[in-house]
């Protein structure tokens, strides 16, 4: 394998792991506000502080 062809190799792979890393960032940013929202009490949406969602794509 010539090292253009493995330089290429290795981008690919490098590019993958860092889309799955993104995901799985996203999926644990995303589980940290469910648990957030559960731990929010019935008094807590009363003081007019309103939920903030952000949406990772």
């Amino acid at each position: 394998m010539s090292p253009e062809e493995e330089e290429e190799r290795i981008k690919r792979a490098a590019q993958r792991a860092g889309y799955h890393l993104v995901k799985a960032a996203s999926e644990v940013l995303a589980a940290i506000g469910v648990v957030l929202e559960e731990l929010r009490g019935p008094d807590d949406g009363e003081q007019g502080s309103p939920i903030v969602r952000i949406d990772i794509e």
